[in-house]
């Protein structure tokens, strides 16, 4: 009798034992599947919160038509095709020096490097087209001419401070020397838009060449 209560007992154990150990398993699988979907939702809120910017293919085409001298339909269809948008902005470029058509020089695309020797493309041409087409551009977002711009280049300005510093100019009615002259180390460009008392949004960058790194003061505390 005490025999079979022995063994009774032991079986009673081991019966709970493992039914201990099927629940801690349980619970541990249903921890664990927990675990990984809070971090499939994080995963997909993260997802969906750096997904990459949805471009109007339309406005692009203009762009980069009215910019490089190609035809909009050509560069639409290249954009339709999803075509990277840096081999268009390069193959409007080269199209551009070579007098191809763009269709004709984005088709060629395997190496560029390989690209610009078929077409006899040189670096120093690169440089000066994308330099005209920047001098271009600060002159139609600074208000300025374009010798104006060149010369300030030559003098070191950043792109940027040109632009910014031409449009703070216009605004104010000032010389844009002397809006730049205005602008010392660790100083905004929103400060100075303070000071000569026009509006901060014409600090806010107007070109793919100005940086958005002149974020706005916190609003002052009353």
């Amino acid at each position: 009798m005490k025999l079979l209560n022995k063994k009774f007992i032991i079986a009673t154990l081991i019966a709970s034992t493992i039914s201990i150990s099927s629940i801690v398993d349980n619970n541990f699988v249903q921890a664990e599947n927990l675990n990984n979907n809070q971090k499939q939702t994080q995963q997909n809120d993260q997802r969906r919160h750096h997904q990459p910017p949805k471009f109007d293919v339309n406005k692009i085409a203009k762009e980069v038509a009215e910019d490089y001298g190609v035809k909009e339909s050509e560069v639409l269809k290249a954009l339709n095709d999803k075509r990277h948008l840096d081999d268009i902005y390069h193959a409007a470029l080269l199209a551009k020096i070579s007098g191809k058509s763009f269709q004709k020089v984005i088709s060629m695309k395997t190496d560029w490097f390989d690209v610009e020797k078929s077409l006899g493309i040189n670096e120093d041409q690169i440089h000066n087209a994308r330099e005209e087409m920047l001098i271009r551009d600060i002159s139609i977002n600074a208000s300025i001419s374009e010798d104006r711009v060149k010369k300030l280049l030559d003098d070191h300005y950043h792109p940027r401070d040109i632009s910014i510093a031409g449009r703070l100019a216009k605004a104010s009615n000032k010389d844009i020397q002397a809006v730049l002259d205005m602008k010392k180390i660790n100083q905004r460009w929103f400060d100075i838009a303070k000071v000569l008392g026009v509006s901060e949004e014409l600090v806010k960058p107007h070109g793919h060449f100005e940086e958005d790194d002149q974020a706005p003061p916190p609003p002052e505390e009353n």
